[in-house]
């Protein structure tokens, strides 16, 4: 994808995006998500890769996380160099993100730049989302049992201890620098906090936005509310800031 005015430049020396669209493991694609991925590539001149990897119930554990790898290492093998990737993802494409961090760390495969992830997936087994919404907390786009139903449709009844599933990662200095945003309405709010412990555990810098009034990838929808243009903003800005 590239964002109207985006220059090309040799593969060696082009800033890139790899986007990861969310949705369950089950629904979306590409497509959907063309239009956030060409506001991010227009507003950081960075050219995008989204990747279209296979969904569940056709295809189950692990098929998209070995998707997110394949296509990791596509990038590096057509040139892409690892500190000019930036790994970017939405909701399921946050899990997804951290599960290719783990696996580069098992790999010894390098890192990329940086992260910047909207309303990622945590937690495997929803249950801070369910738990959010138990003291009332509800999201004007989702419900948690909605969630928990599309990823049960992917692992297939997978334990969530799995260590592809609920993901952990190894003390390291080369973790890429992460925003996180998310809405502070919505359902898998806990989740970005318990994803932003993590990284800032395992020595990555991270940050983390919690955007008033919002809810689940408000991102997605610039023609609903005016956060939705100004967060974009923000990330491209983050992004710009660490090529």
């Amino acid at each position: 994808v590239w964002g109207p005015g985006v220059g090309l430049r040799r593969i060696a020396d082009t800033q890139v995006i790899y986007y990861l669209h969310g949705s369950g493991y089950v629904i979306c694609s590409p497509r959907t998500h063309r239009g956030l991925v060409s506001r991010l590539s227009r507003r950081t001149d960075h050219v995008a890769f989204s990747l279209d990897y296979r969904l569940a119930p056709e295809h189950r554990f692990p098929a998209a996380g070995d998707d997110t790898v394949r296509g990791y290492e596509w990038l590096l093998d057509q040139g892409y160099r690892p500190e000019n990737i930036v790994v970017a993802g939405d909701s399921a494409g946050g899990h997804l993100a951290m599960d290719l961090l783990a696996d580069n760390q098992t790999a010894a495969r390098p890192q990329p730049r940086a992260m910047v992830l909207f309303s990622p997936l945590m937690d495997p087994t929803f249950g801070l989302a369910l738990a959010r919404e138990a003291r009332g907390l509800k999201d004007p786009i989702i419900r948690a049992r909605t969630g928990r139903h599309f990823l049960d449709m992917y692992t297939g009844g997978l334990p969530a201890h799995h260590p592809r599933m609920t993901v952990s990662l190894r003390p390291a200095d080369d973790l890429p620098t992460t925003l996180i945003q998310v809405g502070a309405r919505e359902v898998m709010a806990d989740d970005a906090h318990f994803l932003h412990a993590t990284l800032l555990a395992a020595g990555a810098q991270s940050q983390l936005q919690a955007w008033p009034d919002q809810g689940h990838v408000f991102q997605m929808f610039p023609m609903l509310t005016p956060e939705s243009r100004r967060a974009v903003s923000e990330a491209a800005r983050f992004i710009r800031s660490v090529a």
